[in-house]
């Protein structure tokens, strides 16, 4: 159990943009500053794109609190919307992993910076949520979470 807690406050801790308000388009078209990708160019693996991991990262801890409040003291049903969270930021998680294993948890965390606000929030409704209160012993529950937002191996 405690695994699990401190598993997840480290993951919760260096890892997580749609708290964030949007901006507003500009009056007048911007032209951009580097040249449009050609439709050949192989797109930038997420652990390579520090920002937009970050921003992903986010969203899934948001999703996850979201989930928890949903669930409440319902640990099947929570377990069920953390592997559904599994499958969709899977490359969340390998990005992740990858980051942390080559040793760029200091750039990840600079990263991160600008969601701070957002992922205290998602910690917290984590933390001090009925579904962790009454699922930290179940061993599925657990086991679920600490694959999805657990720190890596």
């Amino acid at each position: 159990m405690k695994r699990a807690f401190s598993a997840g406050l480290v993951a919760l801790c260096i890892v997580g943009l749609t708290g964030c308000p949007k901006a507003t388009a500009p009056a007048e078209p911007v032209k951009p500053t580097q040249p449009a990708p050609t439709p050949d160019a192989a797109p930038v693996a997420l652990d390579q794109d520090l920002p937009r991991l970050a921003a992903r990262a986010t969203q899934l801890y948001q999703k996850v609190a979201e989930a928890f409040a949903s669930a409440g003291a319902n640990c099947a049903a929570a377990t069920s919307d953390l592997g559904a969270l599994q499958l969709t930021y899977a490359d969340v998680v390998a990005a992740n992993a990858k980051v942390l294993h080559d040793g760029r948890a200091r750039e990840l965390r600079t990263a991160l910076e600008p969601h701070a606000e957002a992922l205290d929030a998602a910690a917290k409704a984590i933390v001090e949520s009925t579904t962790m209160a009454k699922c930290s012993a179940d061993r599925a529950f657990t086991n679920t979470f600490d694959e999805l937002v657990g720190a890596p191996p």
